[in-house]
């Protein structure tokens, strides 16, 4: 397995331009990360997420490749935001764009790139879910096409409330039927819809592209400001990894047991500081890394 992190872990810092590329590799090459993965929003200024364009920004573009070259870190894959409902016309819009990024990720030599396939936030009934789920698994399928043509695996990942569950995302995986569409493995997202974190990472490792660490912390009750309410009625909140509430060593057992030896990244969204939370998660899973292989 190669070690690192997601740019969104460094959001905060970047967002508030305390942090600039340069620095944030120089601290990777410091702290002994093995890549980067890139979120694509990471680098949007606060208010204008939803419709960042990664690909257009040439100028941050070239800081990426320059900043990689310089440290030799990797840049290991991308992950952006996509939505196949809607028009004919707003789907086809949408393909075209996640194939761009097939094609940003070829520049870069990397080799991954998750897409979404909805706006995380929806909640949608069974009903809707069930509606949409063909289209969804058609755009899918077009992308993995695309994608296995130009050396890039794609996967969808568990995130937000409408792709989530193992149960879902197996289920796409399964109708797409392409051996390049995959599935980027988010060991603490399937709580927002309420799953068991440790059972539904054991089902879908054997269908990992990517690995995704994190904690939260998990309550019944709203604690206050700041909480995710869950599918369930649960709220969730980011954590240092090893700090929250999930068995992150036992997540580490499964993914070492699974025989995955791909990428991992770390990604930090807790309200702790931002190195602070990057650094005490990255070496929180090197000790665990170790105790479990002996």
């Amino acid at each position: 397995m190669k070690l690192g992190l997601s740019s969104y872990s460094f959001r905060p810092m970047l967002v508030d331009g305390q942090l600039t590329v340069d620095g944030m590799f120089d601290w990777l090459r410091e702290n002994g990360a093995e890549h980067l993965e890139i979120a694509t929003f990471s680098f949007a200024k606060r208010g204008t997420e939803a419709n960042y364009d990664l690909a257009s920004e040439e100028e941050t573009l070239r800081q990426l490749e320059a900043a990689s070259a310089r440290t030799n870190i990797p840049i290991s894959g991308f992950c952006m935001a996509a939505n196949f409902l809607g028009s004919d016309s707003e789907r086809r819009a949408q393909i075209e764009n996640v194939k761009r990024y097939v094609d940003l990720c070829q520049r870069f030599g990397a080799g991954f790139l998750r897409h979404d396939v909805v706006p995380w936030h929806l909640r949608p009934s069974t009903e809707e879910f069930e509606r949409e789920f063909a289209v969804i698994a058609d755009a899918s399928r077009e992308v993995a096409e695309y994608g296995a043509a130009h050396g890039v695996v794609t996967s969808v990942e568990d995130h937000g409330f409408f792709m989530n569950s193992s149960e879902r995302v197996l289920r796409l995986i399964h109708a797409v039927n392409n051996p390049n569409f995959r599935f980027t493995l988010d060991v603490g997202n399937f709580l927002c819809v309420d799953e068991d974190p440790h059972v539904a990472t054991r089902r879908s490792l054997p269908f990992a592209s990517f690995v995704h660490l994190k904690d939260f912390y998990v309550r019944r009750t709203e604690p206050g400001p700041g909480w995710l309410e869950t599918a369930g009625g649960q709220f969730i909140r980011g954590s240092v990894f090893g700090f929250g509430d999930l068995d992150t060593k036992g997540l580490i057992e499964s993914v070492v047991a699974s025989g995955y030896d791909g990428f991992v990244s770390l990604e930090y969204e807790g309200n702790e500081p931002t190195l602070y939370g990057c650094e005490v998660g990255l070496n929180n899973i090197r000790r665990m890394l170790d105790e479990v292989r002996g």
